[in-house]
Order: structure tokens, then sequence, then C-alpha cells
């Protein structure tokens, strides 16, 4: 990559312009021609370094119960438990991390549908190992924006970062409408001159109109951002840490507002602690090697004065996809 493409990927990992032509949008800001932006996006997806560009819908928002999910499996059976779990459509992530409770595994489920029933269903499935489930009970930050600048290009270069927003205060409405929208926003958006206007059309939409319902959704927090996802790992994070502490609950809120501060951590949430796993304060960690994952981890515990925490490094992805909503169940 140039400097160019990482501020490309700086933009577009931040917020994506909702307009007649995006892609002329960023052209302007970086000095560029529309076909050249599409160009070099193009180029960065074949590299495998953009996932996509979509909408990141608030699956609570829209109805969805979700979680994080641990399972304490033996070496021999992880092969068999990981293929059963990574089956459901509502598991976006699967990692295998070393620890008493070594496969982890984010998971949602449709409106209608139990989460506990669900994950205890994925259990005997996967061989019938100690499971826990881990939601969120409280957020406070959620964010995935890598740092791809150079030093030297980040004070010129860099986007500014938008707030996003942790719960919503309206509630979706559900409808064959609403759900084909979303259907629509969770893909890929096309490298076109004017995206918005091919899904309008495959919506049987006015474009405009259907900014105008991204802009909405985005202003109620049914949508989270719209923007990239890039492969951390290809544009040079090749370690990724959960970093997960005991903390006192009369502390837990001004240690989780803390870490959240930190460009580094790109989640943070307050779960609930178990006998066999009394860790209750999570923090996701991303950095270009599993030492410097541990220096950031030292840092965070010194600013929040915890000691007692540990690192857990993915030492296997079994499955990493967007959540596509609204899945069809047949």
């Amino acid at each position: 990559m140039d400097t160019i493409d990482r501020r490309l990927l700086d933009q577009i990992q931040r917020a994506f312009p909702i307009g007649e032509r995006p892609y002329a949008v960023l052209g302007e800001r970086l000095g560029l021609l529309e076909r050249d932006v599409l160009a070099r996006i193009e180029n960065l997806k074949g590299l495998r370094l953009v996932r996509q560009i979509s909408a990141i819908f608030n699956t609570g928002a829209l109805g969805y119960h979700s979680s994080l999910v641990a399972m304490a499996v033996p070496e021999s059976h992880v092969e068999q438990a990981a293929e059963a779990v990574s089956a459901y459509p509502g598991v976006s992530h699967n990692y295998l991390r070393p620890a008493p409770f070594n496969l982890w595994f984010t998971i949602a489920v449709p409106p209608g549908r139990e989460l506990p029933t669900v994950v205890e269903q994925l259990a005997r499935k996967a061989g019938g190992w100690p499971t826990l489930i881990l939601p969120a009970v409280k957020k406070y930050k959620l964010a995935v924006v890598l740092d791809v600048l150079e030093d030297s290009e980040s004070e010129a270069g860099a986007a500014e970062v938008p707030e996003v927003p942790l719960e919503s205060t309206e509630r979706f409405q559900v409808s064959e409408h609403t759900v084909k929208l979303v259907r629509c926003l969770q893909e890929d958006l096309p490298l076109v001159p004017k995206p918005f206007h091919r899904w309008a059309r495959s919506l049987d939409m006015n474009a405009e109109d259907l900014m105008g319902v991204i802009g909405r959704w985005l202003a109620r927090s049914w949508i989270r951002r719209f923007a990239a996802v890039l492969n951390h790992r290809r544009v040079g994070f090749g370690a990724n840490g959960m970093v997960v502490w005991r903390c006192d609950p009369s502390r837990i809120d001004a240690a989780g507002a803390a870490l959240a501060a930190f460009p580094e951590v790109s989640h943070c949430y307050q779960r609930p602690a178990h006998p066999q796993w009394p860790f209750n304060l999570y923090a996701m960690i991303h950095g270009r090697s599993v030492s410097e994952c541990e220096q950031i981890a030292e840092r965070l515990a010194e600013a929040v004065g915890l000691a007692d925490y540990r690192i857990l490094f993915s030492t296997r992805e079994f499955k990493k996809i967007r959540l596509k909503l609204f899945w069809d169940e047949t």
C-alpha cells in the first residue's frame, strides 16, 4: 500500500459517504479522480484488505438477542465442536483461544427464538461440553477502527472518528419492506459511480429515498455505522487479544469508561462472572504482534489499576463473517 491507499482505507473504515456519487466525494478528499478511487478500492478488495463496505447493523435494536459464548472442549474434539457451532447462521465469529474454556464464539438469534435454547442445542451437537453464556451486561465501546496510517500521515490524513452509539432508543419495525431493506444494505456496496442508485433499482425505490432511509436509520442507531470492514491481519494487525479482568462491580463502570478511551481498544463490555470463569470486564485489542498486544494490555491494566487479568489470543479462526440478518430458516 502507498500513502493514498492507507488514507483511503482510513476514510472508508470510519464512515463511508452516503450520497449521489460517494466515490467522487472520497476522490475530492484525497485529490483523486472518481475512477481512480474505484480502481484502488477494487484492488484493495482483490488483495483481501477490505472485506466489504456496507451497513453495520445494531442487532439488538432489530430484535436479535446476541451473546459471547465460551465452551470447554477437549483438544481431540475441537474440530468436531467448531464445525457444529459454525454451521449455525447466527454464529459470526468462532475462535480457538488457549484457556480452560477454549472455543469462543459470538451468536445472534432472531426475534422469536430463545438464545439459551439455541446455545443448548448447539452445545449438544458439539458434543455436550460445558458452556458459558456471556452476554453484554453493559457496553462501553463498539468501534473496530484500525490505525492503518504511518506516523507521518496521521495528522494530515486521518479521518474524524464518528461517535458510535451504543444503544437505540427507538424500536425497529419489522415488515416485509424493512426486512428487504436490511437484506440489501448488509451486502457489499457495488463498485460503480452511483452505487445507491443500483441498490435502489433492485429495491424498486428512488435513490434519494433509499439514502434518506440510511440516514434516518443511522440517526436512530438501527445502523451503527455505514463503513468498510477491513481484514485486520492483511492490513498488518497480525494479533488480536481478548483481555479479561476481574473487577469489583463498584468500580467496573469507571474502569470500562477508562478502557474505552484507549484507541487500541475496539470493543469493551461488562459480562457476567461465573465461579468457573470469574472475569467480568472484557476488552478487545489489536496489535501488529503478540508482544505489542501484551504491552498494550499492561498499559490498560495499569491505567485502570486492575492486576488480575488474562490475555486470550486467538490461535485459530474457524469462522469470521459479517452476520447476515433475517436469514432464510428453510
